[in-house]
């Protein structure tokens, strides 16, 4: 069985609509339909009418559509704490919310305008990451409103970013390369969900309490493209939304991210998770960069990579994820299956930090849940939402 409402997205029909009061139905409708769809997502289990990913591209195609978000995404009841980092972006506050500690991710806007655009295209973004679960993402919690302000909040990580931890605490080679696996593993999922991160960087890189990598700000990059004056970190020049020196060739010929990019990126974040040096750090600036990789330079290896068979055996992974031309490099999946396989030997620990049920655990102790509808109620639902919608798509 599936459901009239999806089947109809694929129509090529469309019904004009000039009225305000029929504009005002489909809002309407679009608010209500979102907020069924996120609580199929958010029930523990699978559905036989419909699968998860088809209610993932319903949800995210018809949040796009609309500019709306699921109504269960805004938090109450949150303690905003010390300020502890700023950029053009925003800043980021320690706060609380019901004992659990958390990063809140304030937008610096200047006008309507800009309040109306970050709104918009960060609704969408929290719709992504909000399906997202995995020991190596970084969760999302929810959204919350602070003097009409939009603020991102996840789990606070006392560790940082790995650049930070980095500099705190040496760590051993194999360390190192455990954490290179981590961020293998979150691109694995995010790649798995037709995700593309878009700025990929060792700062958008964290380290939970068990000492794991996680990744954190995919998909904010489509938000910056919009809005240029948004930018969630301190990093270098920013250009089509990612980080200059992490990004791909094509990317900085025009083209737009994609996995291929993601992976190209990847290729930069272990240089630096391997080396400790950020990639091109002889260079200042990041037009000189940019003339080096168009030039088809990289980064040289360092004596260790010809010493070691696991370092040179990563070495060469890395050397495949940078290569010009995208359709040469390899998928995150094979990523993660070469860093497994006996050339590398990469490891990794069970982290106790959360687990694919933790987001949804948490939403259920700060929110309750209703009973779901059964199929025949949700055909009723939505059928007559279809002809209000179908503009929308």
């Amino acid at each position: 069985m599936s459901l009239p409402l999806l089947d109809g997205w694929t129509s090529s029909s469309v019904i004009k609509a000039p009225t305000t009061s029929f504009l005002a139905r489909r809002e309407t409708a679009a608010q209500q339909l979102l907020d069924l769809l996120q609580d199929l997502l958010d029930y523990d289990s699978d559905f036989a009418f419909i699968s998860r990913r088809r209610l993932f591209t319903a949800l995210r195609r018809l949040s796009r559509a609309s500019g709306l978000h699921p109504r269960c995404f805004p938090l109450s009841d949150l303690e905003l704490g010390t300020h502890v980092a700023g950029g053009s972006f925003g800043d980021v506050y320690k706060g609380s919310l019901r004992g659990q500690g958390v990063a809140i991710k304030i937008m610096r806007v200047f006008n309507k305008r800009d309040i109306d655009i970050a709104v918009q295209n960060f609704g969408q973004e929290a719709v992504i990451w909000r399906q997202l679960s995995h020991p190596n993402l970084l969760p999302f919690f929810g959204l919350y409103y602070f003097n009409e302000r939009l603020c991102l909040v996840s789990p606070w990580m006392e560790n940082g970013d790995i650049q930070t931890f980095f500099k705190n605490h040496p760590c051993s080679t194999e360390r190192r390369i455990s954490f290179i696996l981590d961020v293998a593993l979150g691109l694995e999922h995010l790649c798995g969900k037709d995700v593309v991160h878009g700025d990929l960087k060792a700062a958008n890189i964290l380290v939970t309490s068990s000492l794991r990598a996680c990744i954190t700000d995919f998909g904010l990059s489509s938000t910056a493209t919009a809005f240029s004056s948004l930018q969630m970190t301190n990093s270098s020049i920013r250009s089509r939304g990612g980080t200059v020196r992490y990004q791909a060739p094509e990317l900085l010929r025009g083209g737009h991210n994609n996995s291929e990019s993601d992976v190209y990126a990847f290729a930069y974040v272990a240089y630096e998770l391997l080396t400790g040096k950020p990639p091109f750090a002889e260079l200042r600036l990041d037009s000189a960069v940019i003339t080096k990789v168009l030039s088809g330079s990289r980064p040289s290896a360092t004596a260790d990579c010809a010493n070691d068979p696991r370092l040179k055996g990563l070495w060469v992974l890395i050397q495949d994820s940078w290569q010009e031309q995208p359709e040469l490099r390899p998928t995150a999946a094979q990523l993660v299956l070469r860093l497994l396989g006996p050339d590398i030997q990469a490891t990794t620990t069970q982290g106790t930090d959360w687990d694919e049920t933790f987001t949804s655990r948490f939403r259920r102790s700060v929110q309750p849940r209703h009973p779901l509808p059964t199929v025949a109620e949700i055909e009723r639902m939505i059928f007559w939402r279809r002809f209000v919608l179908v503009t929308l798509i």
